[in-house]
């Protein structure tokens, strides 16, 4: 994936790349698709969503009025997922796969900018 550095919309749209790819890797049964838009039955596939606004967030601090801007989503659903995640992240099995999913977010980040520079 080539960006360009200086432009804020590719820079925001390389940081939700990579979120939804780490995420991904933590969900390898979903599709990309499934992940960005889930269907209404799959509770995993909005599960899998929900982690990787809550990664774009609160890891790579992007304004959470923008995230739903960018998603075209309400800021309402944007504040749920971050409050479901909040919730969850209070058990320690689940903090240790969303660190894990954390972490290859912010490695997918840094190969993307690299391959950028």
């Amino acid at each position: 994936m080539t960006i360009n550095l200086h432009s804020a919309h590719e820079r925001e749209h390389a940081l939700y790349h990579a979120c939804v790819m780490a995420v991904r890797e933590g969900f390898p049964y979903l599709t990309i698709s499934e992940i960005i838009d889930p269907p209404h039955e799959m509770f995993d596939a909005a599960l899998a969503r929900q982690i990787a606004l809550h990664i774009l967030i609160r890891k790579f601090n992007v304004p959470k009025r923008r995230v739903a801007r960018m998603q075209e989503r309400s800021r309402e659903s944007v504040y749920r997922a971050l409050r479901i995640i909040d919730y969850r992240c209070e058990n320690p099995v689940f903090l240790a796969y969303y660190a894990a999913m954390a972490e290859r977010a912010d490695a997918a980040l840094t190969s993307i900018y690299e391959e950028a520079a």
